[in-house]
């Protein structure tokens, strides 16, 4: 197999497998990438840094996906899945692997944030405006703002809110 013709495809792990899973996937030859980020945790008597996934529940795999090779992946213990779109593994862009190695490497205080959609429905968890719930309508270029429609009576009104202050609504 030859680097050239590789490709990266994402794995769904079982939650908090994903080291586990990244190590039994390496044992079978196949070049893996578990982000990781840094971060503090406190002990009983002190702090230490530990090694969390930055992507909970995913790691990548760098191989050729012949049939084998992805039936060897899907049958390692922990594994839930390949991702894929209608049926087919999605490829991830080399260039959207070394940009999350380079961001992880070269930051101490790299958080993981939920991924939004516009049509998204969100609740806002920190600030002044904390139990509100709305629709992301858009986000703001250039400021890191999203705006979130509120309902009142068949109306809305929109707000600018810091990206870090809203979360996926839950019920």
């Amino acid at each position: 197999m030859s680097q050239e013709d590789s490709q990266w495809y994402a794995v769904y792990s079982r939650s908090r497998h994903e080291k586990q899973v990244d190590a039994m996937l390496q044992r079978q030859s196949l070049q893996t990438y578990l982000p990781l980020r840094r971060t503090w945790s406190r002990r009983r008597d002190r702090r230490v840094t530990v090694d969390l996934p930055a992507l909970p529940g995913y790691l990548f795999v760098r191989c050729t996906l012949y049939g084998e090779v992805r039936a060897r992946i899907k049958k390692t213990p922990g594994v839930i899945r390949v991702v894929e779109n209608a049926g087919r593994p999605c490829v991830i862009p080399q260039t959207q692997i070394d940009s999350l190695r380079t961001v992880l490497e070269r930051s101490f205080e790299v958080e993981a944030h939920p991924y939004f959609n516009i049509g998204d429905r969100v609740q806002v968890a920190r600030g002044p405006f904390v139990g509100t719930q709305g629709y992301l309508i858009r986000v703001a270029p250039g400021r890191h703002k999203l705006v979130v429609a509120v309902e009142f009576v068949n109306q809305a009104v929109a707000i600018e809110i810091d990206a870090a202050d809203v979360d996926p609504f839950t019920e």
